[in-house]
């Protein structure tokens, strides 16, 4: 792009405006408008120049006028024409706001267009140095708002590890931005029966991990709830319903389990949560049924209740799809079958472990939030 593309405002009533015109022109300035001192500010705002010649006029305070430029337009640069080198002072109109100054006299004409150029490429260089540090500043900004949601987020995940009525909870969460679309949670009923699940937001970043507030706010209400609700499957029906009011863009997959110490008895219900949920014992390990609708797309889904019997000593072991995206297997059923493996060699092993051999610490990167959830009995 040439000069042709800048617009140059003269604010001139002298002779001089028209000569002024035929120079820039010369050198590609084609966009020159002139206006006198009256109309200035309201031409300004008509059409926002790239750049100002400001000339004296007689009886007008080029000072006072100078003033007003660059006070509403501060972003306009102004460089003052001299006529006059005895009866103008140039060093007051710079203090005033002017960026630059020419001596439009005799051979000094011919630097008019030079000097007009070198003020747009400085501007130029001066917006580009301020778009770059306001960018940098954003970014800052919005690092340390996502820093904030992580720690908010952070509290709402119950304690790791918990034990509650002889059961061990644990889980680790890596997300592959600062906060987390995955979800963990797990509480005692009213009836003594221990409640857990792991929800996958749809999606990954701030607006997945927006939803994980509903959720965890869902949990507790569910206390309230529970009384109406018989089984796991009408658990994530409600679930389901009420994230179904919020008309949100994501959706939610879901395990969802219920532990009887008691009765030594396993009830579940999956909304599409994917890999399946490991039951480990002895030194056997194998996935539960998988299944069902997520959560918050249909407002009538069906989603199936199981049960399982549970031997004195096991482990549940949950893990997020974001686990798949690190695992180096090429298909989908090698993967499972690795899943599997690892399950069943840290069976008598800790949460660390089985993340390390994961690979989830030297991945290079996270393509997607990754979870591991592990609830153990004590026999």
């Amino acid at each position: 792009m040439g000069n042709d593309r800048y617009q140059i405002l003269i604010v001139s009533a002298s002779a001089a405006a028209d000569e002024m015109r035929l120079r820039l022109a010369e050198s590609g300035f084609t966009a020159v408008k002139n206006v006198t001192y009256p109309n200035v500010i309201e031409n300004i705002r008509q059409s926002l120049p790239d750049l100002i010649l400001l000339t004296q006029q007689p009886g007008m305070s080029s000072l006072l006028i100078l003033s007003k430029i660059s006070r509403q337009f501060p972003m306009v640069p102004i460089v003052i024409v001299a006529t006059d080198i005895n009866a103008e002072v140039v060093q007051e109109h710079l203090d005033a706001g002017a960026c630059d100054y020419i001596y439009y006299v005799s051979a000094e004409k011919e630097l008019l267009a030079f000097v007009v150029q070198q003020n747009l490429e400085h501007r130029l260089k001066v917006l580009a140095i301020e778009a770059q540090e306001e960018t940098v500043t954003m970014f800052e900004q919005l690092e340390r708002d996502q820093q904030s949601g992580f720690r908010v987020q952070q509290a709402m995940l119950p304690k790791s590890p918990m034990s509650i009525r002889g059961l061990t909870f644990d889980h680790q969460l890596y997300p592959s931005m600062i906060m987390s679309g995955d979800f963990i949670d797990y509480f005692e009923l009213f009836d003594g029966r221990v409640a857990f699940y792991i929800a996958d937001v749809s999606g990954h970043g701030a607006s997945s991990a927006f939803i994980t507030v509903l959720l965890k706010s869902m949990s507790r209400r569910l206390l309230d709830e529970y009384h109406d609700l018989k089984t796991t499957a009408e658990i994530l029906t409600w679930f389901n319903s009420e994230l179904m009011h919020w008309n949100l863009e994501h959706h939610v997959a879901m395990f969802f389990g219920i532990i009887d110490q008691e009765n030594s008895l396993l009830e579940y219900s999956n909304a599409a949560h994917f890999p399946g949920t490991i039951l480990c014992h002895e030194n056997d390990a194998n996935f539960l049924k998988i299944g069902g609708q997520p959560l918050g797309l249909f407002s009538e889904p069906s989603y199936e209740s199981h049960e399982v019997h549970l031997p004195d000593l096991y482990s549940i072991v949950m893990f997020s799809d974001g686990v798949f995206e690190i695992l180096p297997q090429q298909t989908l059923e090698d993967k499972e079958a690795h899943l599997l493996s690892l399950v069943k060699s840290h069976r008598q092993e800790d949460l660390d472990a089985l993340v390390d051999d994961l690979g989830v610490l030297t991945a290079r990167r996270i393509p997607d939030d990754i979870a591991v959830f592990t609830v153990e009995s004590s026999g």
